[in-house]
């Protein structure tokens, strides 16, 4: 019997493993909340139906294109604190909607989770074709729709249900798992079929848009700092327009998430490039910390963890994997050890 339904679960501990939340999107995402980034990420499918989940215990800023060739339709299954996706709030149980290729910002302010599933305009046909208006693509694009009570109550623990079945080695007929991806659907999109898209107010889109012109900014400058003064330079703003935008859209201040940005960029280096020959104090000084003290003690505030625990443990996960590559043979004859005693499986 073919396997029509998988879904593999792996453990995150660093923010940069949410980039992949989406399967064949790259998403930016800045750590906000302090602490150690923990959590789970998850991807599947359930005959042919691609479905992502995501879990993490602290407050990010999380930029990024959806899939091109689908519909992608996000749930918020839980959240500690606020959440707002583009000018609109979210609370458990609401739904996102983004057309092919849009851009999709969500700030996080605590932990939480979501589910996300990406549907062709031919699974919304074959789901909605007797549904008037939400058989139409257009219908789904750009929307966000309320959660309700029955949402945080019902639809919320079936559809982790659904997925801890889907982990558990799930075998499926071809016939079965079609009728679960459209179990998974109709749950997903309930609030949306049954409702009208929400009017709840969130940050100002203009301030929504200044963020997104700052990040794009700074994504042309490269690796290295930028003065908050290049940033009012090159976007024509006072430093008072700026901060308010930032913290509209954000919650905190300008030079907060700036700093924020450098010590992501750190982290990304020392967790992906462990034998960079640069000093931790150089990294620093490089990305604008001069302060070799007061860099080690917003890196641990951030990452629940100091910039040397980082270079460590990437460094043993290479030299774990070489191992893997590359197994020692044991001479298990030998009194000691010696270096002709142990050498590469060839």
């Amino acid at each position: 019997m073919n396997n029509f339904a998988v879904l593999h679960t792996q453990r995150i501990e660093c923010f940069e493993e949410l980039e992949k939340t989406i399967t064949g999107v790259q998403r930016d995402i800045v750590q906000l909340g302090r602490g150690k980034m923990r959590g789970r990420l998850s991807h599947g499918t359930i005959a042919g139906l691609p479905i992502d989940i995501a879990a993490f215990n602290r407050g990010l800023r999380s930029r990024g294109l959806v899939r091109k060739d689908r519909i992608t339709i996000g749930i918020l299954t839980s959240s500690t604190e606020r959440v707002t996706c583009g000018s609109h709030e979210l609370s458990p149980g609401d739904l996102l909607i983004g057309q092919p290729g849009e851009e999709l910002d969500n700030r996080h302010y605590g932990g939480g989770s979501v589910l996300i599933i990406s549907l062709t305009p031919s699974d919304i046909e074959a789901m909605f074709g007797s549904e008037g208006r939400p058989a139409d693509p257009a219908f789904w694009w750009g929307h966000q729709f309320n959660g309700t009570e029955e949402t945080v109550r019902w639809v919320i623990p079936r559809l982790k249900e659904l997925a801890a079945r889907l982990a558990n080695n799930l075998v499926l007929t071809a016939q079965a798992a079609e009728f679960w991806k459209r179990a998974i659907i109709e749950t997903v999109t309930a609030s949306a079929v049954a409702g009208a898209p929400s009017d709840r107010g969130g940050p100002l889109p203009s301030a929504l848009k200044t963020v997104r012109e700052i990040e794009n900014y700074l994504d042309t400058q490269g690796d290295g700092p930028i003065h908050i003064s290049q940033i009012c330079k090159e976007l024509r703003l006072s430093r008072r327009t700026l901060h308010r935008a930032v913290h509209e859209a954000l919650g905190l201040g300008p030079i907060s998430f700036l700093r924020h940005r450098r010590l992501c960029s750190i982290h990304a280096t020392l967790r992906t490039h462990p034998q960079n020959t640069a000093t931790i104090a150089d990294l620093a000084l490089q990305n604008g910390f001069l302060n070799l003290g007061r860099f080690s003690q917003y890196y641990y505030q951030l990452f629940g963890e100091y910039p040397s625990d980082t270079r460590l443990q990437a460094n043993e996960t290479a030299s774990s994997r070489n191992l893997e590559l590359f197994p020692l043979r044991w001479n298990r004859n030998a009194a000691s050890v010696s270096p002709k005693a142990i050498r590469p499986v060839r």
